[in-house]
């Protein structure tokens, strides 16, 4: 079978990104999210798993950007002068060193810990903002406190790109040459993903995505959206969609703003539910993914 996460990304980030996705919720194409649960618009988390409580609700870990969960005292490596998270400045700071990793630790555990309280059996998994968990001194503890949470699944390290093109895989290869960087990175993704199955953690099969939509917002259409139905593999693959409404915190927070707005308009666009409904995909949540074991 054919399954797809369309798994939106942030909310309680910002008003307006949770108003985004809540509509996208009601209107039936996402039925899967990521909550950043140290942000206050995620307080109405409670009610929306109430209301839809087939959703698949997933901690959105986020040491990054806002205000911590725990106590500032007890996380002070983590935070600025004025009691916020490094933004920017989290990655270099980890390689340097000047982050302490059980104080990472704890705002994780923490994290997972509130979602899990406000998600309740809607929890289903564990991702990261910005995917920064990759950083070589922080996955070790990623995968401590994905583990020690007992939700056993994590969004994959696996990846295709591509998935509007008539010939996929032939345009995945080409868009790995077009940086040096890319393939050492593809490579560091697999053996990321080799650890977290020696783990027993579950993943979808593939993360599949829309070439360069971060950087030409006109490639987020309807047509692409339907043409990524049409290409998908068996099996599960999820698409991590951000759609949102472009508000004063957003832009404090983010520089990914229209491209939300695109999103948002083919997620609620009734040719593109209708092309779902017809292309024998099933929509599908992270609480669909088995679980390899117990924890």
């Amino acid at each position: 079978m054919r399954s797809l996460i369309i798994n939106a990304d942030g909310y309680g980030f910002t008003q307006g990104i949770s108003r985004a996705i809540e509509e996208c919720i009601g209107f039936g194409t996402v039925r899967s999210i990521s909550a950043n649960v140290n942000f206050a618009a995620a307080e109405a988390l409670f009610h929306l798993v109430e209301k839809y409580p087939d959703l698949s609700v997933g901690c959105h870990i986020n040491p990054v950007v806002g205000r911590p969960v725990l106590d500032p005292s007890k996380v002070p490596s983590l935070l600025d002068e004025n009691g916020e998270f490094l933004y920017k400045e989290f990655s270099r700071r980890v390689v340097s060193g000047r982050i302490r990793m059980d104080e990472l630790r704890a705002e994780m555990t923490a994290q997972v810990q509130k979602t899990r309280e406000m998600a309740g059996t809607a929890f289903s998994h564990v991702d990261f903002h910005m995917g920064l968990h990759r950083l070589p001194q922080v996955y070790g503890v990623f995968l401590d406190v994905a583990e020690k949470s007992g939700v056993g699944r994590i969004r994959t390290h696996r990846y295709l790109m591509g998935m509007e093109s008539s010939s996929p895989l032939m345009r995945h290869m080409a868009h790995m040459f077009e940086s040096p960087t890319r393939i050492p990175k593809y490579g560091w993704n697999i053996w990321l993903r080799h650890r977290a199955l020696k783990r027993g953690l579950a993943m979808p099969d593939r993360w599949v995505g829309i070439t360069d939509m971060a950087d030409d917002p006109d490639r987020i259409t309807v047509r692409n959206y339907m043409a990524m139905l049409g290409n998908l593999p068996q099996g599960f693959s999820e698409f991590v969609a951000h759609p949102g409404y472009i508000d004063e915190d957003l832009m404090r927070w983010s520089t990914y703003h229209d491209q939300r707005l695109r999103e948002l308009s083919v997620l609620l666009s009734g040719e593109f539910r209708q092309a779902l409904a017809v292309s024998g995909v099933r929509l599908a949540g992270y609480r669909d993914i088995p679980l390899r074991r117990r924890f």
